[in-house]
């Protein structure tokens, strides 16, 4: 079944975009990077955030604090990935179900 291999794709750089995001985080005290997470919303969707009252403000800085994008950047890296790893999936469920 195709989904189960795109499934399987997803959920490996999923995870790898969460560890990543949580390298890229600015660490005084690490809170913020262990607040980092990801969730499933659909079939092959997703969230990835954090959970600090102050995650917004980090990303997206404010007038007295540069922007340091901690999660787009994970997410902006892992997007090649993820697509070349569900292309695969596909490619190999189409594969297994003409039988060769």
């Amino acid at each position: 079944d195709m989904r189960v291999y795109v499934d399987e794709a997803l959920n490996s750089e999923v995870s790898g975009m969460r560890e990543l995001a949580q390298s890229l985080a600015p660490k005084r005290t690490g809170f913020l990077a262990s607040t980092i997470f990801t969730e499933r919303v659909g079939e092959w969707a997703f969230i990835l955030g954090a959970k600090a009252e102050y995650t917004y403000f980090v990303e997206f800085g404010t007038r007295f604090m540069r922007a340091r994008r901690f999660l787009s950047r994970a997410l902006e890296s892992a997007m090649p990935s993820v697509v070349l790893l569900v292309n695969k999936a596909i490619e190999e469920a189409i594969v297994e179900a003409r039988g060769t």
